[in-house]
């Protein structure tokens, strides 16, 4: 499914490239954030709540985008499928085609509720870097490609995401009600609403955000504070100091699950 503003312009490229690879997939209508009048905005936001996690309010555009990924959550739930969720801006790689789209929802969903299949704001050519810096810290493996936890989840952007009828269901349980937080707050849907959330290595989907212009991160600069050129210089160290103790802790783990596995094949041929 790809979530799609009616106005945004964008979906003859996206459907021109799912075509090409045939690919069944649909739309579905995004909210207009331009639809939304302040006495219908107090009805639908809770800016107590937000304010109080983020220090800030969310812009109306942010508001729909939440929306509009709830209606998509409700069509899963209807549906009792697993989808994949793209926003109409997403960059596809071949192996989006060649493989996740091949994936068994079973085998997904034994892992997972909601998997990650991408990041918002990242570069193909920061691509390593994010990797060696936030390293995943247990994952396990399916056609040569990793799906597992990384040791910090954060707001990385909803571009496009595996989700599960149960994924769906969890969500729309916990998020009933007012928005009270962003929509890719991946840390509060997993603590608030008890979903497993899992990360794709390496990332199949991509934002388009160097080419086509954004109107939610237009009217989102307004309310984010102002970023300091100097802080990500005097931060380096301590991110080299986290990445060693991060690729350290992941070492042991994989070493822990590799003896126990191990033993456990040694005490079942024992018991043959």
């Amino acid at each position: 499914m790809i979530v799609s503003l009616v106005r945004s312009g964008r979906r003859e490229r996206i459907a021109e490239v799912m075509s090409k690879n045939d690919v069944d997939f649909s739309f579905i209508d995004a909210i207009d954030a331009q639809g939304i009048d302040s006495g219908e905005l107090v009805r639908l936001y809770d800016d107590s709540a937000v304010r109080a996690r983020y220090g800030r309010s969310l812009t109306k555009g942010e508001v729909a985008c939440f929306l509009s990924h709830r209606l998509l959550w409700q069509r899963v739930v209807s549906g009792g499928r697993s989808v994949i969720v793209l926003e109409d801006d997403a960059l596809l790689d071949r192996e989006f085609f060649a493989k996740a789209l091949t994936w068994r929802e079973d085998v997904l969903a034994h892992f997972a509720d909601v998997v990650l299949l991408g990041q918002s704001k990242l570069s193909r050519s920061r691509e390593a870097r994010e990797y060696l810096y936030e390293p995943l810290k247990r994952f396990d493996c399916i056609d040569g490609m990793r799906i597992g936890t990384p040791f910090k989840q954060w707001t990385s952007g909803a571009v496009g995401y595996w989700i599960s009828p149960r994924g769906a269901k969890l969500a729309l349980e916990h998020t009933e009600g007012p928005v009270r937080a962003l929509l890719d707050d991946w840390p509060w849907h997993r603590d608030d609403g008890g979903m497993i959330i899992k990360e794709l290595r390496p990332y199949v989907v991509w934002e388009a955000f160097e080419s086509l212009a954004s109107d939610l991160e237009g009217e989102r600069s307004q309310h984010a504070p102002a970023r300091v050129p100097w802080r990500d210089y005097l931060l380096e160290p301590i991110r080299v100091g986290r990445l060693v103790v991060r690729w350290s802790i992941a070492a042991v783990i994989r070493v822990a699950e590799w003896s126990a596995g191990a033993t456990r094949s040694r005490r079942t041929v024992r018991n043959d």
